[in-house]
Parts: C-alpha cells; sequence; structure tokens
C-alpha cells in the first residue's frame, strides 16, 4: 500500500488532521453527534484526499479539497443555530442566514476561488517569467 516513505508521512499528517478537527469541534461547545459528524466528514475528506494525492491526481484540483473541507464544518452552523432551542422546536425553527444554504455555498466556495487565484497567478508569474527569459536566435 505504501510504495514511498512520504505516503506514511501523509497519512500520519492526515489522521493528525482528523483528531485536531475532533477537539477543535469539542472544543466550540457542540454537542457529541455534531462532533462526530464534522469529524467524520472530515475523516471521509481526508481519506478521499489521500488516495488522489496519492495517485498524483490531485494537483490541479486542490482548490475544491479546500471548500469540501469547508463543507465538512457545516453541521456547526446548524448546530450553532438550534442549540437553544428544544428538539421539538429546533425541527420547525426557520433557521438563522449563518444556517442557510447560500451563506453555506460561500463558505465553501471562497476557498475554491481563492485556491484557483492563487494558481492563476503562479502560473501567469512562470509565464511572464519564461517570456523575459527568451532570446530568439
Amino acid at each position: 500500500m505504501f510504495k514511498r516513505p512520504e505516503e506514511l508521512i501523509v497519512l500520519v499528517l492526515a489522521l493528525l488532521w482528523v483528531a485536531l478537527t475532533y477537539f477543535g469541534a469539542a472544543s466550540l461547545g457542540a454537542d457529541a453527534a455534531t462532533v462526530f459528524l464534522i469529524t467524520g466528514l472530515t475523516l471521509a475528506w481526508a481519506a478521499v484526499c489521500f488516495l488522489l494525492w496519492q495517485r498524483n491526481l490531485s494537483r490541479l484540483i486542490w482548490p475544491f479539497f479546500l471548500g469540501a473541507l469547508a463543507a465538512c464544518w457545516w453541521p456547526l452552523a446548524d448546530w450553532y443555530a438550534v442549540k437553544d432551542l428544544p428538539a421539538a422546536a429546533a425541527a420547525q425553527a426557520e433557521m438563522p442566514w449563518y444556517a442557510g444554504w447560500t451563506f453555506k455555498g460561500i463558505w465553501a466556495a471562497l476557498p475554491v476561488l481563492l485556491g484557483y487565484t492563487f494558481l492563476w497567478k503562479r502560473t501567469r508569474r512562470r509565464k511572464l517569467a519564461e517570456a523575459a527569459n527568451f532570446r530568439p536566435e
């Protein structure tokens, strides 16, 4: 399964990230179900990222992984919206703006846009540097 030593290092880092996610979600005061949901989503995210990285398929799609990581934390917004309501009222409560799909979509799209902006600027800078060093003979 592990052909290179860096694969083991990245696996350990992914597991550390999942553990930090668990403790981070728990320290925000969320209930156990929300903490385990966030941790489980982050574990699934880390597994997919690891497998795609291992097969060298994540070079151009890593900004989507950042957006997916932001989406792993959506249950926290839902929990925070209904944390003070009884269970019967929480099912019928109107969600505040930060628990709506519009905000959640922006929350997940922002890292994707920032990541692709970074890739675009880096590629543009590289192309300009190559053009400056180009000397026709």
